[in-house]
């Protein structure tokens, strides 16, 4: 399983979605499992390049979920606050 995060409204280039945490699941047919991601600020964060140091944008984020970038099972949002 893969989470992305894409900043809905980037202060600089950004990819439209980015991984930031996966997890290899085994499933039986039928079989369903719960996976858990734990986010921190640095899956927000870009590296400013004039700073030289790593930054997390206040804002909109998208959260997505699935087994690849290309089959995104779920999606939501997050908005991270400073």
């Amino acid at each position: 399983m893969e989470l992305y995060v894409g900043d809905l409204r980037p202060q600089v280039s950004r990819p439209v979605k980015e991984l930031k945490r996966f997890d290899k699941v085994w499933l039986k047919p039928g079989e369903t499992k719960t996976a858990t991601f734990e986010l921190d600020e640095s899956a927000f964060a870009f590296y400013d390049v004039p700073n030289k140091q790593w930054t997390a944008a206040p804002g909109a984020y998208d959260i997505l979920v699935g087994s690849s970038s290309r089959d995104i099972k779920a999606r939501g949002q997050f908005t991270l606050t400073k």
